[in-house]
């Protein structure tokens, strides 16, 4: 993780918010009529208004990293298969780093200790990485190892979380909220 801050923010954390502030304020204006008197204009409103930091860490070293372009499956299947270590599933955006001076921020899923710490075991464990997201709570909300998809990308639960909000209980209280 990369020790150049401001604030208590990093400078990748930042790029990544901002990210998202951009993408949200993206949203075609003809697009924000038909969200009128939903609970979030889009999944980057939802981001912004209820994800949390996470602080990457590498994987334990009994953990095998899976496969890449499967990082939903990978960090369901992490939590599961490793219940010794406590793991939740989390989901939103994942920042990696390609050069010094640019990152790549996508859409993105890893799981998360119980200390609020990124385990991701489809990318690299490399400075300048960030993750903000949602930890689930619930496994049964999870993704199914084998056809399982992001839930903030794909209607219908995202369509059901824009309209009328995150259900009580849905997420885990793990991670650092941003600063509002």
């Amino acid at each position: 993780m990369t020790t150049e801050q401001t604030g208590c923010l990093t400078r990748t954390e930042e790029q990544l918010i901002a990210y998202l502030h951009q993408a949200a304020e993206a949203i075609a204006p003809s697009a924000r009529a038909i969200a009128e008197g939903w609970a979030y204009t889009s999944q980057f409103d939802l981001l912004l208004r209820e994800g949390r930091l996470f602080t990457p860490a590498p994987l334990p070293d009994e953990v095998e990293r899976l496969h890449p372009g499967f990082c939903f499956t990978n960090a369901a299947q992490l939590a599961n298969d490793h219940p010794e270590h406590r793991l939740t599933y989390a989901e939103g955006y994942g920042t990696a780093p390609i050069t010094v001076d640019q990152a790549l921020h996508t859409p993105h899923g890893w799981a998360v200790t119980p200390e609020g710490l990124a385990l991701d075991p489809t990318w690299p464990h490399e400075p300048g990485s960030a993750y903000l997201g949602l930890p689930f709570a619930d496994p049964n909300t999870w993704p199914h190892p084998l056809f399982g998809r992001s839930l903030i990308q794909e209607p219908p639960f995202l369509h059901d979380v824009l309209r009328s909000g995150l259900p009580d209980g849905l997420l885990a209280d793990l991670g650092r909220p941003l600063h509002r």
